[in-house]
């Protein structure tokens, strides 16, 4: 969960020097703390990063002292052990150690080094994302024997279209056996089936499963708290640090630039979109006061249709804002709105087009038709905000990238997606790196202000990864710009989505 900041942290960086301290809890599987190692680590780093699932990274050295340091079931060098992090800063005024945890880590890797005057142990660990993305640990077990098959068969595990996302998501982490998460809902269904062989990971599911919609994460936080969540804008954030705060803990800063990787305009081409058996096409409509009627015989009322069926039909007119749709004359006719939830805007649906449709029952008295899109899923994105740098508007020119992303199911999803990765490709790549004195309490995805001694302006910036080495007391962090005006930033509010 975000750490709620005081002034009490604030008082502490306007210290200057900071009086630096280290501890380090060794604890079982369960998490019970057995022993502690800050005594003989001799130097450390740590490190994060907002576009790695293993969010937090911790490597350190220590000192061998005696045979408990070796690696062995029981030693405190072993696959079962975990260690919570902390980092303490040295109050001058009430001459308390505030203590900020930094994350719960896994061992990853050993290396021992040995000379005439010492012994020394390097290790790195990674975050509790290594139990479940392979690294570790984390991969299915068998679901059980295919039908007419031998009992040795395994048959894939398969999250069935319609179930919802966040249900599936919390399902598999008990699965995983994960207890404390929080789970944002992003209020969709699972909108085809899911299969994942044996030998797939945990983080293989949640990561397909977020990849479905744009702009979603989830990772592990420094308590060791499962996080799910979309990707925040920042637009109604708190700055948490401001610039006069900045201006006293930075060390230096560096203005990189670089042309390579942007991309004012993107394509993105999604879900292939085939009718199955279940499914059925109208080679004709009709459009009369703004609903659109298709015959179908094996249909005798809407309850007749399948949740989640797809309907495919050659529109007979453009059409109006709002649409309907009937089937053989049912009443009522139902809404068609697209992939996010929203009516239809006028001209969306072209006369002689083919488009195919989901129907969805939203609940037992509600249904409602959702656009697909034609043969493909398919989005474009232009960048056209006046204050990036980067878009078509400044630049004079389209600097475009097309990319697959077959596991998008509609036009909307398609759109949003190519909105997000025009936006890493301009917004995220304008950027700027500081040193500055040690923060511990400060996570990626957080905003602060800052005025860049080299063009003397003052803005708001995102944290996009930063790191450090306690013993040297600076820290060193990436941000880039944050800037209202893009549509990726302002659209997220006006759809409820932040």
């Amino acid at each position: 969960m975000a750490y709620e900041v005081t002034q009490k942290d604030l008082d502490l960086l306007k210290q200057g020097t900071q009086e630096i301290y280290l501890k380090v809890e060794l604890m079982d599987s369960t998490f019970k703390t057995l022993d502690s190692l800050e005594g003989q680590i001799i130097n450390d780093s740590y490190s994060q990063d907002s576009e790695s699932i293993q969010r937090r990274s911790y490597q350190f050295d220590l000192v061998v002292l005696n045979s408990s340091f070796i690696i062995g079931k029981d030693k405190k060098i072993w696959l079962d052990k975990r260690l919570r992090v902390f980092y303490g800063i040295k109050s001058v005024k009430t001459k308390e150690i505030i203590w900020y945890q930094l994350g719960v880590f896994c061992y990853l890797s050993m290396k021992y080094s040995f000379s005439n005057t010492e012994k020394k142990l390097s290790v790195s660990c990674g975050d509790l994302m290594s139990l479940y993305d392979g690294t570790l640990n984390g991969h299915l077990h068998g679901y059980g024997s295919s039908n007419n098959a031998p009992d040795y068969a395994v048959q894939n595990l398969t999250i069935p279209a319609g179930e919802d996302i966040r249900a599936s998501v919390i399902a598999t982490m008990k699965s995983a056996g994960i207890e404390k998460y929080i789970v944002e809902d992003i209020g969709k269904p699972i909108p085809y089936d899911l299969t994942f062989a044996t030998g797939s990971t945990y983080a293989d599911i949640w990561q397909k499963i977020r990849d479905l919609y744009d702009s979603w994460e989830f990772y592990f936080d420094a308590d060791g708290t499962f996080i799910w969540r979309q990707i925040p804008t920042c637009l109604e954030d708190p700055v948490i640090l401001n610039d006069r705060v900045m201006q006293n803990i930075v060390v230096n800063e560096n203005a990189d630039s670089k042309f390579d990787g942007i991309f004012n305009v993107t394509e993105v081409w999604g879900k292939v979109l085939t009718l199955e058996q279940e499914d059925r096409y109208a080679d004709t409509s009709s459009y009369t006061n703004n609903t659109y009627g298709i015959n179908l015989s094996m249909y005798t009322a809407w309850d007749s249709v399948d949740n989640l069926a797809q309907l495919a039909f050659k529109a007979s007119d453009d059409n109006l804002a709002a649409p309907n749709f009937t089937i053989n004359n049912f009443s009522p006719a139902i809404p068609i709105y697209d992939g996010d939830g929203n009516p239809l805007k006028p001209g969306v649906l072209k006369k002689d087009n083919i488009y195919v449709f989901r129907y969805r029952r939203l609940t037992p008295d509600q249904t409602a038709l959702f656009l697909l899109g034609q043969f493909q899923c398919y989005g474009r994105y232009v960048e056209e905000s006046p204050d990036c740098p980067y878009s078509v508007k400044n630049i004079g020119y389209e600097i475009s990238q097309s990319v697959d992303y077959g596991n998008l199911s509609d036009d909307a999803a398609c759109y949003n997606q190519a909105e997000y990765l025009t936006y890493k490709s301009t917004a995220m790549l304008d950027t700027i790196n500081l040193s500055t004195l040690v923060v511990p309490w400060l996570e990626v995805n957080t905003k602060l202000e800052y005025t860049p001694r080299y063009n003397k302006e003052t803005s708001q910036y995102i944290v996009k990864n930063l790191s450090w080495s306690i013993g040297d007391g600076t820290m060193s962090m990436t941000l880039y710009k944050f800037l209202e005006s893009y549509s990726y930033v302002y659209g997220r509010k006006k759809k409820g989505a932040i």
